[in-house]
């Protein structure tokens, strides 16, 4: 594989912020690949590599007790010397990088050699990074990005074609009483419809239910609103595709999750599904074991939410 950018990087970011898997994608990508480069032997290990034909991709070893404005110099040095050297960044915020190493079981490098804890080492590695990172060419935020859609960034920092990967949007209703989902990436609050709730023959239905359905859609601020929000939404898709991401996850809350997030996240999703088929729609409820015993109704929808 060959790409017009015939560019040397450098990809830093602290540990379990990705540099690892970068590496990997671009080995993928016909660049030899170096991990753990001595910045003190930053000059001599790299320089050489870079006379033979194929581009060159490496990461650095941070160590505890060094020298950030070293560091520094070294990397500033290698791009007088080397003037096709881009910098690549990934980062990612503390306790994310935190969760990455409890979750691997791995402990992370400066723990061995500093003898502190976990958190206190990212910390650690974390300041050390911080004033180095400044000489980004490009960077990227892995703490909501997949191996894929990193693969797809990476492709496209190098110019290379992105193969068509389907895109998958969740939709997740749920009630604010409950909490937050917290793999949200867009959150909608429906609570400013009228409640069905308060509809003593609507209160066992769910969004599901044709009668509840009916009842929400005859408000005009519903229909207006709901005009207005699929029309974003559908515009949004690509243009969130375009950046390399591969899932898109929005939760469409109300009070108690059963009736108006569930009729309009239904809807939704029966509007992506008929508009945007190229997307794969998967809609789920997080409130449904709350709804209790099902409820014979006229009808059920075929779109959907949860409890209100």
């Amino acid at each position: 594989m060959t790409t017009d950018k015939h560019n040397h990087f450098l990809i830093m970011g602290p540990g379990g912020s990705g540099v690892t898997t970068a590496l990997d994608i671009f080995s993928d990508f016909d660049f030899l690949t170096v991990s753990g480069v001595d910045p003190e032997q930053l000059h001599n290990t790299i320089v050489p590599l870079t006379a033979g034909q194929a581009p060159v991709a490496f990461s650095l070893k941070f160590r505890p007790g060094m020298d950030s404005s070293a560091v520094l110099q070294a990397v500033q040095s290698l791009q007088k010397n080397l003037p096709t050297l881009k910098i690549l960044t990934l980062d990612a915020p503390e306790d994310t990088l935190v969760q990455r190493y409890l979750q691997s079981e791995k402990k992370h490098f400066f723990e061995n050699e500093s003898h502190t804890g976990l958190q206190l080492a990212v910390a650690a590695e974390k300041k050390l990074f911080g004033p180095i990172k400044e000489l980004k060419d490009y960077s990227i935020d892995t703490s909501t990005t997949t191996a894929t859609e990193l693969r797809h960034k990476v492709a496209r920092i190098l110019g290379f074609p992105i193969d068509n990967q389907e895109f998958t949007v969740y939709i997740n209703t749920f009630g604010f009483k409950y909490g937050i989902p917290q793999d949200a990436e867009l959150i909608f609050d429906m609570r400013f419809m009228t409640n069905p709730f308060y509809d003593e023959s609507l209160r066992p239905l769910t969004g599901q239910d044709k009668p509840v359905r009916d009842f929400i859609f005859n408000l005009d601020h519903a229909r207006k609103f709901f005009d207005k929000w699929a029309d974003l939404i559908a515009e949004m898709l690509p243009l969130y595709q375009a950046q390399g991401k591969t899932r898109l996850s929005i939760a469409v809350g109300c009070t108690g999750g059963k009736h108006r997030s569930v009729c309009m996240g239904e809807e939704l999703s029966a509007y992506l599904k008929k508009h945007c088929p190229s997307y794969h729609v998967v809609i789920s409820h997080r409130e449904m074991l709350r709804w209790g015993k099902p409820v014979a109704s006229p009808a059920t929808c075929s779109v959907g939410e949860t409890s209100e």
